[in-house]
């Protein structure tokens, strides 16, 4: 049965007494950022995001949001045109990708955590099989667990490759074409441009068409206006080149 996530995050900054600006001041995140974890956009909302708001109210990332079953409905509902593929449940699918590829350097790294979440006496030392049995693992893992894992991959991801590069970077972003606002999911970076996963990308834009964005910078972590042109489209998605260089 499809889970549809319910948002807590304004319940908490109620019971807390924080105001959206408060939270903006202490997160750094723009307004749009708050609104959507405010709301049911907040299965749009990245992992690194959730992070800083459950950061800034002294909260764990699953406090933010639980999962209910959704009916699913026999009759076809129309997508809304202002969508990215961008949740959690997509986030999931990266990281399984991400694992697919993963180097042996960043494999050896997610061994301590794989053997925290195995929670077996037995501790697995060799990485020549932990590919299948990490994909097993995230498939069957609580929620708190499973926030806490791929929190880990975007982290070692981030932190062995620190070159600017083309370097996979994955983070739902905001965007403007045209006058009109799209929502997608970055998938690799570098300091002359970016690509963004959105469906549909080839009917939705062309080359040479501006965009606005609102982009999280891959080093500094702070979210940055950016401005810049699309220089390809692809089925999966759009390749940006910056205005200026990160």
């Amino acid at each position: 049965m499809a889970k549809k996530i319910i948002s807590k995050v304004k319940e908490i900054m109620d019971q807390k007494g924080i105001t959206t600006a408060e939270l903006r001041n202490k997160t750094g995140l723009p307004h749009v950022a708050i609104s959507n974890a405010c709301s049911a956009r907040i299965e749009f909302s990245g992992l690194n995001i959730l992070n800083k708001i459950a950061s800034a109210m002294n909260v764990s990332i699953k406090d933010l949001f639980h999962e209910v079953d959704q009916v699913k409905h026999v009759k076809p509902q129309r997508r809304k045109k202002m969508t990215g593929d961008a949740n959690i449940s997509s986030v999931t699918n990266q990281l399984i990708k991400m694992i697919m590829t993963m180097s042996t350097t960043d494999k050896d790294k997610l061994l301590t955590t794989f053997n925290k979440l195995k929670k077996t006496p037995t501790q697995k030392v060799n990485i020549s099989n932990i590919t299948t049995e990490l994909i097993q693992l995230i498939t069957k893992m609580s929620l708190e667990d499973r926030c806490k894992i791929l929190g880990d991959f975007i982290s070692y991801t981030g932190t062995t490759k620190r070159k600017y590069g083309r370097r996979e970077f994955i983070r739902s972003v905001d965007f403007t074409v045209k006058t009109s606002l799209y929502r997608g999911y970055t998938k690799n970076i570098s300091r002359g441009g970016v690509f963004i996963e959105i469906k549909n990308a080839g009917t939705l834009f062309a080359a040479g068409d501006p965009i606005k964005m609102n982009l999280e910078h891959p080093e500094l972590h702070r979210s940055f206006n950016v401005t810049g042109k699309i220089i390809r489209t692809a089925k999966t998605g759009i390749g940006v080149e910056f205005d200026i260089p990160l």
